[in-house]
């Protein structure tokens, strides 16, 4: 019965389910060089770059946002200068290099006139350069500001190699030769990624695209990587996948059909039970929905499982 759960009844919905129709394509390094700022040995080891000495800038955005100088936090003073703070998180979201001026003063003075908002840009950007403490940090070229990936490190750039590796080695490694490999790239993700993009601060209008992008290619991650590690074995790496999507987002009732099958496949049955509860309740309370066919089967399975169990 488990085989036959594994490999026809409970496949993985189809990323389109997750709205977001780019998440089945594949995904492509980013055009910057890897830097490890913090000394993790598994950013080091997957990087297409030779390992460097600690960037000018790392700036963090994945959780609460945050800024390294020379490998220390920065340190402003009393006053925190917002605009620069602003327009630097503005330059990530935006992509981080070759972001024409115009796209960044329409992100943070919509509402101000041409020449003014030239002024302020301009201003902020001379604070901004003037912070970081590198002019060469910070480029701006023929009306396009860039990010010099020489002097800065971004936790988006190495994330989205990282899952770029890690989706190549899924897909290359059919008979299970990497699982270490693949393992340990997964947690240098699951270290990065510690919350959504800028997950402290009300989300805007330049901020809301890489939000979702970036949420929903690491849902994507878990998924693919907790397949993997059900097909070969290992069972509690992949129920760790399925945890974690589930905090990631509770919505996605493919974690809980998942981590359910997990739990009929190790004989926990009580946990599988316990994870349809909480499926039922936050869908029910969230959506006004039940769980999908599927979800009852696994939970009527788990229940006989359990039954089975108690009467052996």
């Amino acid at each position: 019965m488990i085989e036959q759960l594994l490999l026809e009844g409970f496949e993985p919905l189809p990323v389109t389910g997750l709205n977001d129709p780019g998440l089945n394509r594949r995904l492509t390094d980013q055009p910057y060089a890897e830097r490890n700022p913090l000394g993790n040995p598994a950013l080091v080891k997957y990087s297409t770059q030779a390992p460097h000495d600690t960037p000018l800038v790392s700036v963090f955005t994945l959780g609460r946002f945050s800024l390294l100088l020379n490998g220390k936090p920065a340190e402003f003073g009393r006053k925190v200068p917002r605009r620069p703070l602003e327009l630097l998180r503005a330059i990530v979201a935006l992509g981080g290099r070759e972001i024409s001026t115009t796209s960044l003063m329409s992100a943070l003075w919509p509402d101000v006139d041409g020449d003014m908002a030239q002024r302020s840009f301009d201003t902020t950007l001379h604070r901004l350069r003037k912070m970081l403490g590198d002019a060469r940090v910070l480029v701006l070229k023929e009306g396009k500001v860039s990010l010099d990936n020489r002097y800065c490190w971004v936790d988006v750039w190495s994330f989205e190699r990282l899952l770029g590796q890690s989706h190549r080695l899924l897909m290359s490694d059919v008979t299970g030769k990497q699982v270490s490999c693949v393992g340990r790239l997964h947690e240098s993700l699951t270290n990065l990624y510690h919350d959504h993009f800028l997950a402290k601060e009300d989300l805007t209008s330049w901020s809301v695209s890489i939000h979702e992008r970036l949420r929903s290619k690491f849902v994507n991650h878990l998924l693919e990587v907790g397949r993997y590690m059900e097909k070969h074995g290992c069972w509690e790496e992949a129920m760790d996948c399925y945890r974690k999507g589930i905090d990631v987002d509770g919505l996605i009732e493919v974690f809980y059909q998942r981590l359910m099958v997990c739990c009929l496949a190790t004989g926990c049955q009580s946990e599988g039970l316990a994870v349809y509860r909480r499926c039922s309740q936050i869908l029910s309370i969230t959506l006004g929905l039940q769980p999908e066919p599927e979800t009852e089967s696994l939970y009527r399975s788990l229940r006989e499982s359990r039954l089975k169990k108690q009467a052996a």
